[in-house]
């Protein structure tokens, strides 16, 4: 895919992501509707952002009648793969280890 990984998602972005890995294709309109409740967007601001997405290689978008639809190209996993690494590199100076046992420092796991 055309995402490299040098490209990261805003959190607004993740959101939008988020809407379309749940159902996609969608257009623009069924993206902001589907948003409202969590985060109230004007329609220009979502075609935007959906706009940057396609350009940073994350959806595709085809003509369809009046509207665009959007899909996502970059899968779910691939994406929290991309800011798990990141988080690695940033906060546990690339250890794994690391990030592992602060997460099993702060959660009460069960077997």
């Amino acid at each position: 895919s055309k995402a490299s990984s040098d490209k990261k998602l805003t959190p607004l972005e993740t959101l939008i992501m988020n809407a379309l890995w749940d159902e996609s294709p969608a257009a623009v309109k069924q993206v902001q509707e589907r948003l409202k409740s969590i985060k109230p967007m004007a329609y220009s601001t979502v075609l935007t952002m959906m706009r940057i997405l396609r350009d940073k290689g994350f959806l595709s978008s085809e003509r369809q009648g009046k509207a665009d639809l959007y899909r996502p190209i970059v899968t779910r996993e691939d994406a929290g793969r991309r800011s798990l690494g990141e988080v690695v590199e940033s906060f546990f100076l690339g250890s794994a280890e690391a990030l592992v046992s602060q997460l099993l420092a702060n959660q009460s796991l069960n077997d």
